[in-house]
């Protein structure tokens, strides 16, 4: 991918990005027969373009969980393709715990804008990157049975009508219950939540008795979201009732083997596309 083209493609295509982005609820209602969904790439560009090619978005559509960018090799190939998607097939696009000024500074997007835009572009592109990051969905519902979100459940045991309500533009985000729907984690040691000592201060790990909570009184039947790095490229907690699955392989992943989930009518399966 020529890296002039993708400077260009998002000079012009950056207002007509923010603008789709910012009519989006943060949560999404999606109903299809036939999802993709994608976990954290950081910069994969060579994993989701297997996917392109195994799974052809004219024919499925792709749901995916955030984390683009930072880590990886191609961060800003890999979101050019991401929005390409967008605009092009309708890809969903959910925001990631990566999607904020929170990390790209310390975990290598802003680097590469400098390092591959020049410091001029770099940096007014990234200002509209943080815009439009700002004004992403964070969660969706598909085929009202799966909750789809980058990180996890909030503490406080908050309800779907709720999420669709939080505020954006949130560029951190400042707002706790969106901050943890990005950073939280699932943990089978804890029966409701404790603080997250891995990932730092605001973010906690939530147990099953949220998560059956949580289900029972939306009426949906799993979760699944990313965030998580494991090797095998998912797993699972609580039960079967959560899923994680991630997507890369680049930078520090190199012995990942990624997988995506794949919706097909009425079956779930979890497909390695290493």
């Amino acid at each position: 991918m020529d890296i002039l083209t993708i400077r260009e493609f998002l000079k012009e295509h950056i207002d007509k990005l923010y603008s789709e982005f910012s009519a989006y609820e943060p949560l999404l209602r999606i109903t299809t027969n036939k999802a993709v969904v994608i976990g954290d790439l950081h910069g994969d560009v060579n994993t989701l373009l297997r996917i392109i090619e195994r799974f052809p978005p004219d024919n499925w559509m792709y749901i995916m969980l955030g984390d683009y960018v930072d880590r990886g090799e191609h961060q800003i190939e890999t979101l050019y393709l991401a929005l390409r998607l967008f605009l092009e097939h309708k890809a969903v696009l959910l925001r990631g715990n990566h999607e904020s000024p929170l990390t790209n500074y310390e975990y290598g997007f802003y680097i590469e804008l400098l390092r591959k835009f020049g410091p001029y572009d770099g940096d007014s592109i990234y200002d509209r990157l943080k815009e439009l990051f700002s004004q992403m969905p964070v969660s969706a519902i598909l085929n009202d049975k799966y909750f789809l979100v980058h990180g996890g459940l909030p503490i406080n045991n908050i309800s779907i009508d709720n999420i669709a309500k939080l505020p954006k533009p949130d560029e951190i985000p400042n707002n706790e219950v969106t901050f943890q729907l990005l950073w939280n984690d699932p943990s089978d040691d804890v029966k409701y939540y404790e603080p997250n000592i891995i990932r730092g201060p605001g973010t906690y790990v939530f147990g099953p008795a949220l998560t059956e909570s949580f289900l029972n009184s939306s009426g949906l039947k799993m979760i699944i979201r990313g965030h998580e790095y494991t090797p095998q490229g998912y797993k699972w907690n609580h039960g079967g009732k959560v899923l994680t699955v991630f997507s890369s392989r680049a930078g520090p992943y190199s012995d990942t083997r990624p997988h995506v989930v794949v919706i097909d009518n009425d079956s779930l399966n979890i497909i390695d596309v290493s």
